[in-house]
């Protein structure tokens, strides 16, 4: 009874917050698809800025080399951050808005909200004044039509600036200038709900929702993408909300390490798969970096390139006794007359002890148990030397694990812990220095608790461009024949085929997806000036061949 008391006051509540205010909460409606496939590729942040400052000290955004390198991602628009440089709004009005026009390239103003505009960095000239923003960009977009849209980062961490009140004022000043210029706040997933979209989802014209694996807040798992892709596609098309879906491609706060260019291929590819069936209209790469350096900060391993890593994620909740732990049977010398490991610990994160617990054990049984807390300084390696002989003498094999344990349950306690470097005396140990991910199987009891092998790549950067291009591309060939202006059934079939070479792409079929593409272009050869334009015909082809070449270049 209470529970239905409570939706009634809530009810009247917005009911009467409408009569009061006059800004009247979006009415639902039935939850559908046009089941056109999403038209967005794009990337945000992460510009190439030139090498020597200009005469006022700053480093200014290298706009001829940033729009090659967005070109060379076959994207079609571009989310524009300003916030690092007070000259950020300049350069975009500029030089980067009109050489972005001449490469066909949609611009998306991205801003900071107020929790991220903090000390010098700020969103320039206009900060937190987002009236005053929203009536700048809605003008500057009536010069540059490629200016399409603006976003606001972390937009659910600041809603006690963004009441509906001040919404409405924001879309009111930027429909009277430009009626179709589109704002697209950033959220998670877990703060999209009912509650916001009454409140607030007549004043936005879509969502962008950064996926971090949920509550787990993680760059390291995807499993969950999917269900969040269809209870946010299922939220918001009941509003006729469009879904923009964000992917970590560099390091999100508070986590190990940058997310692995293989991470960011199956990331990207789940998202164009929901691009075809309609459930995302846009996808966007968060911070793909361009200019593939070296990034050592990922670089923390003891020795090698490798590390076991194990990590609790900002905001994911345990349970006292819950673990994730590696394991390998290691073979052990009867002759030896002494047993011992020597290895290598360190973590990172909040120094509170009696939470999270580093151990070692022999047979399920615990040998070696260290708080996570116990190390003071982050991130430095401390020797470690354990004494086996009473777990290992008399036996042949034996089970050998470490494990990351919580002693008390946490809410938000982020924390990784690392082992490297295992020198055994009297037994073998496989991959002591995880220089790859063999021979360690993992077995966990908690989704909150990440455990894996984690591998420095020094290409991390340039593979994670690379895979994001030809996953864009593959898509694109796709968009490209759907939405061509050919006799249906030609086009259906041209479109099955293309759908087909991303399909077996994406499962890493390459060999099947080279036939696939082969048979497409040779389609579109034989039906060149014709029935297809000779023009888009050699589109195609062209693409087609910058395909096979990407495709040749893995076998």
């Amino acid at each position: 009874m209470k529970r239905k008391m409570s939706v009634i006051v809530l009810l009247f509540s917005i009911f009467m917050y409408s009569l009061l205010t006059g800004f009247a909460p979006l009415p639902r409606a039935a939850a559908q698809t046009d089941g056109q496939p999403g038209e967005i590729l794009a990337d945000y942040a992460g510009v190439v800025r030139e090498t020597s400052p200009r005469s006022d000290g700053i480093y200014h955004i290298d706009t001829p080399r940033s729009i090659q390198i967005l070109k060379e991602l076959h994207i079609n628009t571009y989310y524009y951050l300003v916030w690092h440089e007070k000259t950020d709004w300049d350069d975009l009005k500029n030089e980067f808005l009109p050489a972005a026009r001449d490469a066909n390239i949609n611009i998306v103003v991205y801003l900071v909200p107020p929790s991220e505009s903090t000390g010098v960095r700020k969103s320039y000239p206009y900060t937190t004044d987002y009236i005053a923003w929203s009536k700048a960009i809605a003008q500057l977009s009536l010069e540059f039509p490629n200016l399409t849209g603006w976003a606001i980062d972390d937009f659910n961490h600041n809603l006690t600036t963004y009441t509906p009140e001040y919404m409405a004022r924001m879309k009111q000043t930027s429909e009277a200038i430009n009626p179709k210029l589109v704002f697209t706040p950033q959220m998670y997933t877990d703060s999209l709900n009912e509650s916001f979209l009454q409140t607030r989802g007549a004043y936005i014209d879509g969502v962008i929702l950064a996926f971090r694996d949920g509550i787990y807040r993680n760059t390291q798992v995807y499993e969950s993408a999917q269900q969040q892709i269809d209870n946010a596609y299922s939220l918001l098309s009941s509003y006729n909300l469009p879904l923009y879906w964000m992917l970590y491609a560099s390091q999100l706060s508070l986590t190990p390490a940058n997310p692995s260019a293989n991470y960011v291929r199956e990331v990207v590819q789940i998202a164009l798969d929901n691009m075809i069936t309609g459930k995302i209209k846009g996808v966007i790469t968060y911070v793909l970096k361009k200019n593939f350096e070296p990034e050592p900060i990922d670089d923390k391993a003891y020795n090698d390139t490798g590390y076991l890593n194990f990590f609790v994620g900002a905001g994911a909740p345990t349970s006292a006794g819950e673990y994730e732990e590696a394991s390998q049977k290691i073979r052990i010398d009867r002759k030896s007359d002494q047993y011992a490991l020597t290895f290598q610990t360190m973590d990172h994160g909040p120094n509170s002890m009696g939470y999270h617990k580093k151990q070692l054990l022999i047979d399920g049984q615990v040998v070696w148990e260290q708080d996570a807390a116990e190390i003071k300084t982050d991130l430095q390696w401390n020797t470690i030397n354990v004494d086996l002989s009473p777990y290992l003498s008399g036996k042949r094999t034996a089970q050998l694990s470490f494990r990351f344990y919580e002693a008390k349950p946490v809410k938000n306690f982020w924390t990784y812990a690392g082992f490297d470097g295992l020198q055994p005396e009297g037994f073998t140990v496989e991959n002591g220095d995880f220089a790859d991910t063999t021979n360690w199987k993992f077995n966990s009891s908690s989704a909150a608790i990440i455990g894996e092998i984690m591998q420095y790549d020094e290409r991390r950067a340039e593979r994670a461009y690379g895979q994001t291009k030809k996953s864009y591309l593959t898509y694109g060939l796709y968009h490209s024949i759907y939405t061509a202006d050919l006799k249906p059934q030609l086009k259906t079939d041209l479109a099955d085929k293309a759908e087909m070479v991303m399909d077996h792409y994406f499962a890493e079929k390459n060999r099947k997806a080279i036939n696939k593409l082969r048979q497409l272009k040779n389609k579109i050869r034989v039906k060149s000036g014709r029935e297809i334009p000779v023009e888009m015909a050699q589109k195609w082809q062209s693409i087609s061949d910058e395909l096979l070449t990407y495709y040749e270049s893995e076998m």
